[in-house]
């Protein structure tokens, strides 16, 4: 399952790299596809079914906001 994570607040590269370490090492099951900084996104392709509220608070760990989740 591929979805896509519409993000708030990434400024860098060091945003581009916290994320993908939250997204990877916090949240088994998870691999990151891509994150774009200029369009504020990240692909991740999923193992499983994981819940909205655990990719929301990974998310919002790093003090992004998670505006939107969309199945691609």
């Amino acid at each position: 399952m591929k979805k896509r994570l519409v993000i708030e607040g990434m400024h860098c590269a060091n945003c581009v790299k916290g994320l993908n370490a939250v997204l990877t090492e916090d949240v088994d099951g998870i691999e990151v596809i891509e994150i774009n900084l200029d369009g504020g996104y990240a692909d991740i392709k999923m193992d499983s079914n994981i819940e909205d509220s655990i990719l929301k608070e990974a998310v919002e760990e790093l003090g992004f906001e998670l505006k939107e989740i969309k199945s691609i």
